[in-house]
């Protein structure tokens, strides 16, 4: 900056220095030493976590001025020769929250970085403060990092590693590195010249509060409040909403296994064994029973080890959730459906290959059958609240809109079944008691198919 006829400069010490003209030393100081106490300064004040600006000026003489003007003086011309005013060091204190953050991230699994243009013993001392320095300590320079990318991902595949006096390019190659070590990398920014990394990294962070528009734009997430702690936050609600939505699918198509099965046995048997459930039931199953359950599976809060764990590396329909919907919980809700049907038949004088005995044996058979699926499904909601966790140990009401969605589903089926119209128009009647009785041994029925597979697959149980 030039105001009149004097030149004013800002910046880093270590880019301002070279600028200045040593002041001279005194009797027996060697020339070369004239800023040897001003490094020491800066060494002070950057171990303190000050971040540190140097300032330094000089006068231009007319000609200078003249030369200036004419366009023949350049800024690299005018910005030499400068006379050190001063070191000024500026405190910004990490917030109280970045601290436990940090643990919770590595206990998360979460391996943290210090990306930043601060002198290295600025970065460092912060970096200590927070916690996030290990034992190692490592603090690189950004100038010092190798040029090959292989060298610098193994460089920087650690967890706590600092990186100071970097550039907007060497930025950008950090994110680059690391993702060819195969991790996903969340970069955070708020300048102009965070752009290019914040678009590189698989998760781009700008700031809301003091982040450009650039960098806004450029970044995936914005931060509203600029704290690390909400970015920490967000990974937990992230990993509980993938938490949810396998809840959510196990519990769907669990359900709908005991649905399609009536439709597969009776054509297979080639209609000899008569059809359990019609169309119009199993709509009714899915809008009037199996929809609540399911929405208050998807509003499941957080488990306590949810942050304990290392970040999941698994689709979301794997093979676990398919042996435990198509082996375990599934073909239970069927087979506790598929007897409640039969049981009521048979009772009524009916064998397979026979045909249908007279009277309304037919549509009570179907109305346990259907009885069956709503207790299978209301069971199979608290099995699907944790993949390891029995639902007893979690607390029956612990989850009140699953309570809330189980009392409706349990009067909706009152409904369905002892309503006249309603009954009538869905080709069902409500079961006798033998019915009852083997329609309702499917809620033990899923439970403990649900702890046993629980106990064979995680051995010690926990959510």
């Amino acid at each position: 900056m030039i105001v009149d006829s004097t030149v004013s400069t800002k910046g880093a010490p270590e880019t301002v220095l070279p600028l200045c003209v040593p002041t001279v030393p005194g009797p027996g100081t060697p020339m070369t030493d004239g800023f040897s106490e001003v490094q020491q300064q800066i060494q002070r004040m950057a171990a303190k976590g000050l971040r540190l600006l140097a300032v330094a000026e000089r006068g231009l003489s007319a000609a200078e001025l003249s030369e200036l003007a004419a366009g023949s003086l350049g800024a690299d011309q005018a910005e030499s020769g400068l006379t050190l005013l001063g070191l000024i060091g500026l405190h910004d204190p990490p917030r109280l929250s970045v601290a436990q953050a940090l643990r919770t991230a590595r206990e998360a699994g979460v391996k943290v970085a210090m990306v930043t243009g601060d002198h290295p013993s600025t970065a460092a001392a912060i970096a200590r403060e927070v916690g996030l320095l290990l034992d190692d300590e490592r603090v690189l320079v950004g100038s010092d990092l190798p040029g090959d990318e292989k060298a610098l991902g193994v460089l920087l595949d650690h967890d706590g590693v600092v990186i100071s006096r970097v550039s907007p390019e060497q930025k950008l190659r950090v994110a680059r590195a690391l993702q060819g070590r195969g991790h996903v990398v969340a970069m955070t920014g708020d300048g102009v010249n965070d752009g290019p990394a914040l678009q590189e990294a698989d998760v781009g962070v700008a700031m809301g509060i003091g982040g450009t528009d650039v960098a806004r734009e450029a970044a995936d997430l914005i931060l509203l409040d600029d704290d690390f702690a909400t970015i920490v936050a967000a990974i937990e609600q992230g990993r509980a909403t993938y938490a949810n939505i396998r809840r959510f699918l196990t519990y769907h198509l669990t359900d709908n296994v005991a649905e399609l099965t009536p439709f597969v046995i009776w054509a297979l048997s080639g209609g000899s064994f008569p059809l359990a459930l019609g169309v119009l039931q199993i709509l009714f199953l899915d809008i009037g029973t199996d929809l609540l359950p399911a929405l208050a599976l998807g509003a499941e809060q957080p488990g306590k080890g949810l942050m304990r764990r290392p970040p999941e590396r698994r689709h979301l329909m794997d093979g676990a959730l398919m042996v435990r919907v198509f082996a375990v919980l599934g073909p239970v809700e069927a087979l506790m459906e598929m007897s409640a049907f039969t049981v009521v038949l048979t009772a009524a004088g009916w064998h397979l290959g026979g045909s249908l005995p007279a009277g309304g044996a037919l549509i009570a058979a179907s109305g346990a059958a259907f009885a069956a699926v709503v207790l299978g499904q209301l069971a199979n909601a608290y099995a699907c609240r944790s993949s390891t966790f029995p639902p007893w140990r979690l607390g029956w009401f612990t989850n009140r809109l699953l309570l809330w969605s189980v009392l409706i589903e349990l009067a909706a089926l009152a409904a369905f079944l002892g309503v006249g119209p309603v009954a009538a128009l869905l080709g069902h009647a409500p079961p006798p008691p033998l019915g009852w009785g083997v329609a309702f041994l499917a809620i033990p029925a899923v439970l403990a198919a649900d702890y046993v597979y629980k106990v064979l697959r995680h051995g010690r149980l926990s959510r």
